[in-house]
């Protein structure tokens, strides 16, 4: 019997190739797009870079760069941990260690002869001569160095620079330049340039003396690398000990900070997309069957049970599911090698960051496509095959008059949750799961809007009836085919509004953020000046702020250092911990150079163990001011500071402000990104101030001076690189989307070849034919757009009241009638293309087609 069932189906869908296409279609690109997802969380998970500087190591130490989270992935740390310099000895006395290296890496600059930056593509670091062996690193010219002023470079920095040994080079470490005789060359290993000096020197040089990058350790020979890693485990706890590939996880602290970004932003972008695809699936397959009611109609009364119905049909998409999926995970792969190279190219991703690929991911999207495909067609039949014989054989010929009361029930509730997830919850709880739940309201609105979807084009139908029958004949047509139609329309209104109001919404956030971070940087730098790092420079030396604060003509110059810190705090009863953006200020002076807009408390004690929030992060937390707030600082030291102020500009500064020491401290550069300077505005004060300070920049390469609006479009440049992260994988959702609006259209216009004959044959022309089809694109165009934009607009308010405490967000009028005009050009050509195709066939021999 079950494969009499199978032997049905197959013969099925070979002499009913167009709706089971469009299933196939449906199937194949929601499974490369899940397998993608699943892709990109599994590299996140196991994934990285081969080691390069410490390939030579046999195990290397370094601090622990996660946070433990019980049944959460662990976040990453941003800036390096360290390890205690004193912990090189202990390494060294468990057994079967040959020797053990401390590592110290000094980011740096380097100025030609004439005293310009150089641009060496790849970032340069110093290092102690020891630590040379980890790689290793063989010198091709010259010697070592042997005292603090000299150097040993890689051979491309010698070329760039057009240096050679006996030549000098001059290296600095932010804003403080030294030269350096060049003792030696070495070649050059990895992505990055490298500088030796001596061990003391490079300790001098290092932000944190006491501290090392890492260990890199040489085994005696015959011992095995994992049980050495085991033992140097238990005599240092507290850190990460790593052996072969896992090695690059210390090397390259942008691996692990990807590798965070991968698995956060799959797991976010996963679950949207399996419901985007669930959703888009469940349309095509119920589109199908609605199409084959006749059909099924008359199984039932040649004497088909409900379950044989059920049968079928379960029968039919297993089989177009099995096919589709596993085909179109394949495709999966390919879909996550263009996203890796996206993210890549807009700089969340190294270049040489590989993929995982493990097949668990493809595996997994078959099974949840064929389990979605199958639940779909199940719901999808449950009506043809439970009501009576006779019944079914008249709504095979005509639409049922009304929705279901269930249906129509089950769509008014899921607007109005949708509704209050959009718009309510950033009213009563601020932070980032308002900004979640007005996001998640899109679909929970669309599914509502997608149930009483043919009521909506029914009420559009009647609204364009009198202006459609203008048109006596086409217009007629048009106007009773949609209205009658209702739900066939629906079907295709439903997948293009979904396209419409993602793109309205992604979009909206992402202009809306940028305009507001730049609304509140513009309005926030009150100071005259600010320094920044120019060129490839690493930073500002803290030393530079006294500097400039001597100069004649400055009233204040206010340091600015920027990190992440991790807010920790309980949601539901289960513990989380949130990464923010983060910067380190000094007081003195602050209202001179900067406004916060400090909605509670103040920021004139921003001193010791305290901390200011932004509103955002305070409401995630639940924190107000006189709380503490639990926060791991950038490099993973725990710290429970007091919360002294609550402020609005967090978009364009930080959302956690902590005292300037505090942060700088735990930085791995040490260096500040920016000083805020405010000239003496007493006689003469600004123009001295601005002599000056071009003065002290023309001797300092990496030094620049710009104008506060300047640093403010720098910020908003920032700003738009984080977003576009989030909008290249959209980007993949939504082209999907798109896809399975064509499908559609297309599905709906070709299963009519036989109505268009029946018109032809009582009189109507082939041209009124395909006017009456552009009628009805129109009408759902217009449906669609009319129907997207109020989807998208709640989670649009919702959003912007998350991100700026105001209900209003900003798309730009050229934005919404770009998608107007996408929207439109997309219907038109889904239904001209397949309308002209059908009317291809004489009318006689369309109309004793089968159904």
């Amino acid at each position: 019997m079950r494969r009499a069932v199978f032997d049905i189906a197959w013969s099925t869908i070979k002499h009913r190739k167009g709706g089971f296409v469009a299933a196939f279609v449906a199937l194949f690109f929601g499974s490369a797009v899940i397998t993608a997802c699943g892709v990109l969380l599994v590299s996140g998970l196991t994934s990285g870079v081969e080691p390069q500087r410490y390939a030579g190591a046999t195990v290397v130490v370094g601090g622990e760069q996660s946070k433990p989270v019980a049944e959460d992935f662990d976040p990453v740390y941003p800036e390096r941990a360290g390890l205690s310099a004193t912990v090189t000895d202990r390494i060294a006395k468990v057994p079967g260690v040959r020797s053990a290296v401390g590592e110290r890496t000094i980011a740096l600059s380097a100025a030609d002869r004439q005293g310009h930056p150089l641009d060496l593509g790849d970032p340069l670091y110093g290092h102690g001569w020891s630590s040379a062996a980890l790689a290793p690193f063989e010198l091709t010219a010259g010697e070592p160095p042997r005292t603090g002023r000299e150097a040993v470079v890689d051979a491309d920095l010698a070329r760039a620079a057009g240096l050679k040994v006996g030549d000098r080079i001059r290296l600095a470490v932010g804003t403080t330049p030294a030269p350096y005789e060049i003792t030696g060359i070495v070649g050059p290993v990895g992505r990055q340039v490298s500088v030796f000096f001596t061990d003391a020197r490079a300790a001098e040089l290092s932000p944190h003396p006491d501290r090392l990058t890492a260990v890199g350790v040489f085994a005696e020979p015959g011992t095995d690398a994992s049980a050495l890693a085991d033992r140097i485990a238990k005599a240092v706890p507290g850190t990460d000990v790593h052996t072969g590939r896992e090695v690059g996880d210390v090397e390259f602290l942008d691996v692990g900070q990807s590798r965070g970004f991968l698995v956060g932003l799959s797991a976010a972008f996963g679950g949207t997309a399996l419901a985007v695809v669930v959703f888009v699936v469940f349309s095509t397959l119920g589109l199908g069957i609605q199409q084959r009611r006749r059909e099924l109609a008359m199984l039932r009364a040649i004497a088909a049970t409900p379950r044989q119905i059920h049968k079928l049909i379960g029968a039919e998409t297993l089989l177009v599911s099995v096919v589709g999926s596993l085909l179109g995970a394949v495709q999966g792969f390919l879909v996550a090698d263009w996203l890796r190279a996206a993210f890549a190219e807009a700089g969340s991703l190294p270049a040489d960051f590989g993929l995982a690929r493990n097949p668990l991911p493809a595996v997994a999207s078959v099974v949840l496509c064929v389990l979605g495909g199958r639940l779909a067609g199940y719901l999808a039949a449950r009506r043809v095959a439970r009501i009576r014989p006779v019944d079914a054989l008249g709504e095979s010929q005509v639409e049922p008059a009304a929705l279901g009361r269930g249906r129509l029930l089950s769509g008014l509730v899921l607007i109005a949750l949708g509704l209050v997830a959009a718009v309510v919850l950033p009213l009563l709880i601020p932070g980032q799961a308002a900004l979640a739940g007005a996001g998640s309201a899109l679909l929970v609105l669309m599914v509502g809007a997608a149930l009483i979807g043919p009521v909506l084009v029914k009420a559009v139908a009647r609204l364009l009836g009198p202006l459609l029958s203008r048109s006596r004949v086409s217009g007629y047509l048009a106007a009773a085919n949609s209205a009658a139609n209702s739900r066939r329309l629906s079907g295709a209104v439903v997948p293009l509004a979904l396209g419409a109001a993602m793109a309205l919404l992604q979009i909206s956030l992402l202009t809306t953020g940028q305009e507001e971070a730049k609304r509140q940087t513009a309005e926030g730098v009150v100071a005259d000046w600010v320094l920044t790092s120019g060129g490839p420079g690493t930073g500002l030396s803290p030393e530079l702020t006294e500097a400039v604060r001597a100069l004649p003509g400055i009233t204040a110059a206010t340091p600015v250092a920027r990190s992440q810190v991790l807010l920790n705090y309980d949601e539901a009863g289960k513990p989380r911990a949130e990464t923010f953006s983060a910067q380190g200020i000094d007081p003195a002076g602050l209202g001179q150079a900067l406004d916060l807009d400090v909605r509670e408390g103040g920021l004139t004690g921003l001193t010791g163990d305290t901390v200011a929030l932004s509103r955002m992060a305070a409401g995630t937390a639940g924190l107000d001011v006189g709380d503490t707030a639990d926060l791991h600082l950038g490099d993973g030291v725990r710290k429970k500071l007091k919360v002294i102020a609550v402020y609005g500009n967090g978009l364009g500064f930080g959302e956690v402000t902590l005292p300037h020491q505090l942060l700088i401290r735990h930085t791995t550069s040490g260096l500040n990104s920016a000083l805020l300077v405010t000239a003496d505005e007493r006689a003469g004060g600004p123009a001295k101030a601005g002599a000056s300070l071009g003065e002290l920049a023309g001797r300092t390469p990496t030094l620049a001076v710009v104008s506060p609006d300047d640093y403010a479009a720098a910020q908003e440049g920032a700003y738009a690189d984080q977003s576009w992260t989030s909008l290249i994988a959209n980007g993949a959702l939504l082209l999907y989307v798109l896809i399975a609006v064509v499908n559609t259209l297309v599905m709906t216009v070709t299963s009519r070849s036989r109505e268009f004959a029946m018109l032809r044959l009582i009189g109507t022309t082939a041209r009124q034919t395909r006017r009456m089809m552009f009628m009805e694109s129109w009408v759902v165009v217009l449906t669609a757009l009319a129907l997207g934009t109020l989807i998208a607009l709640p989670p649009m308010v919702g959003s912007a009241l998350a991100l700026t405490g105001r209900p209003v967000p900003h798309v730009e009028p050229v934005v919404w009638l770009a998608v107007a005009g996408a929207v439109a050009l997309l219907g038109w050509f889904s239904t001209s293309l397949p309308t002209r195709s059908a009317l291809r066939a004489e009318p006689v021999a369309a109309a004793g087609v089968r159904d």
